[in-house]
């Protein structure tokens, strides 16, 4: 399944919406799934890479969730195991 990343802004958000907000994205939909956060609050940013079967699904996505990103990348390649690899497409 093709995996992109995308960089949010979430410097406007306290601690807990901030944590509401992750545990949305987790919860994920049928389509698009959030495989993990990462978050900096001195810089009030999130990064996130997602499993999904389409860049219209992920844009879909983007919108359902109000999500506006900073940037927004393809993950064409990957390491596994040491090695470079390209993503999976299932």
């Amino acid at each position: 399944m093709p995996k992109y990343f995308g960089v949010y802004a979430t410097a406007c958000l306290t601690r807990k919406q901030l944590e509401n907000f992750v545990k949305q994205l987790l919860a994920g939909d049928r389509k698009v799934r959030c495989e993990k956060t990462y978050a900096s609050t001195a810089a009030g940013q999130i990064i996130c890479p997602f499993s999904t079967p389409s860049k219209e699904a992920m844009d879909d996505y983007q919108k359902q969730h109000r999500l506006v990103p900073e940037h927004f990348r393809r993950n064409d390649l990957e390491t596994h195991d040491g090695e470079l690899a390209a993503v999976e497409e299932k």
